[in-house]
């Protein structure tokens, strides 16, 4: 059941952040496609993408932003693994937890 009780904690987190991202960006209505590995950090045009609300797309986008600023060097696969489960552990990508967007 430990499974079953992670996934309802991020749909938790989901839940608030979509709230928080919403409340930051309220002209930011509709949907965008958010690249798994996000193409500045080195993430293929053609890969994994999701539909997110565009809100939540730009708080993930804010989140990557911080960790790793636009215009360095793109990381290493070992930091850019650590990146990934950063922000994902703090912005749940919907589709990933069960829900839709």
């Amino acid at each position: 059941m430990a499974n079953l009780q992670v996934i309802q904690q991020a749909r938790q987190l989901y839940a608030q952040r979509l709230k928080e991202a919403q409340a930051r960006y309220p002209n930011s209505a509709g949907f965008q496609e958010h690249h798994l590995v996000p193409l500045y950090l080195g993430g293929a045009k053609s890969g994994a993408t999701y539909r997110l609300p565009t809100a939540y797309h730009k708080a993930i986008t804010q989140a990557f932003r911080e960790r790793w600023a636009y215009g360095q060097v793109r990381p290493a696969p070992d930091k850019l693994q650590l990146l990934l489960v950063q922000v994902y552990s703090q912005h749940p990508i919907p589709q990933l937890i069960g829900l839709q967007p």
